[in-house]
């Protein structure tokens, strides 16, 4: 039986929805951010910007930390967006200081005022690791990441994660919603038109999305019948780990807004791989990336235009969509 969309064009164009969204979803969530090869000494630290929360995270002495890049004072970037490494936090408005704990060392040049600097520390968030995987979280109490992660751990024991080296970091940003983007990524429906040369690799009329608790398992047969190598597992709301016996691919994404999407690769591999197979990985995903942006900003157009409402979901090939749409309206429903 067809089933309709759950949801109106207007929840992928209008700022409400989006600001519903950052605060149910997006807030709640786990959010992949790097890997522990970046934070491996103290004061290496990460900064960067999920759904609009600015994070920063550091390694303090062995201790993974993780605070909003905010400074208590009128609201400055602690540190710029990217990594390297550091002995405190400055903020690059009015030069404020705090350890890398967070708590507030020196106002500088302040006056006289009478400041209780164990009540302006950094606003902490949740950070733990996995596997070789660094992940924050916007809640301060939210349950362990373990928790969030259920059975798509398991789907990845066999893959020697932590031996896989990182080669490769790129973010791209599309003008589309972040929704389109994650729907596009849950079926396979589109890959005869949209991908070409993926196209020619696989069976796509043969492509699965399993459903599974909070995630899912992505497979399809080669042209020639035999079974693709490795694992492609997906994580509402937006993460994508893609395995093989030889390296990885792991890809986070997030709003910028109503309607933008930053999406970011990192890509590892085995010690031993050789250079053309990295570089031929890296090649083909960037350019399904570049013809995913194509459509997903040409459908993100047609909804911002009035003219779209609603449509019909494959219960062939679009049982992934109507998950990302029932994960959102529980989602925002539970808020």
């Amino acid at each position: 039986m067809t089933d309709r969309t759950m949801l109106p064009a207007s929840s992928y164009t209008a700022a409400d929805a989006y600001g519903r969204e950052r605060v149910a979803i997006f807030a709640r969530s786990w959010a992949c951010v790097g890997d522990t090869g970046q934070l491996a000494t103290t004061g290496d630290y990460l900064a960067t910007n999920i759904a609009g929360y600015p994070i920063v995270v550091v390694n303090d002495g062995g201790t993974l930390r993780a605070f909003h890049n905010v400074c208590r004072h009128r609201g400055g970037p602690l540190m710029w967006e990217g990594g390297g490494a550091c002995s405190s936090f400055v903020c690059q408005y009015h030069g404020w200081t705090y350890s890398l704990d967070g708590a507030l060392r020196t106002a500088r040049d302040f006056g006289d005022a009478d400041l209780r600097t164990e009540e302006l520390s950094l606003v902490a968030v949740s950070a733990e690791t996995w596997r070789s995987l660094v992940f924050v979280n916007v809640d301060a109490n939210a349950p362990p990441l373990a928790d969030w992660l259920g059975g798509l751990a398991a789907e990845c024991a066999d893959y020697p994660m932590e031996s896989f080296k990182a080669t490769h970091r790129s973010s791209h940003l599309i003008a589309a919603n972040w929704k389109v983007y994650a729907e596009n990524y849950q079926e396979g429906y589109h890959i005869p038109l949209v991908h070409p040369g993926l196209n020619k690799q696989i069976d796509a009329r043969r492509y699965r999305v399993d459903v599974r608790d909070g995630y899912c398992v992505h497979s399809a047969p080669t042209r020639d019948g035999s079974a693709t190598s490795g694992v492609w597992l997906w994580r509402f709301p937006g993460l994508a780990i893609n395995l093989y016996p030889n390296g990885m691919c792991i890809e986070a994404y997030a709003p910028e807004g109503p309607q933008a999407t930053r999406i970011d690769y990192a890509f590892f591999f085995a010690e031993d791989t050789p250079e053309e197979e990295m570089t031929a990985a890296i090649t083909s995903s960037d350019a399904i990336l570049d013809e995913d942006r194509i459509i997903c900003e040409a459908v993100q157009r047609n909804y911002a235009s009035g003219l779209y409402a609603g449509g019909l979901l494959s219960p062939t090939h679009e049982q992934g969509v109507a998950y990302v749409q029932n994960l959102v309206l529980q989602a925002l429903n539970e808020d």
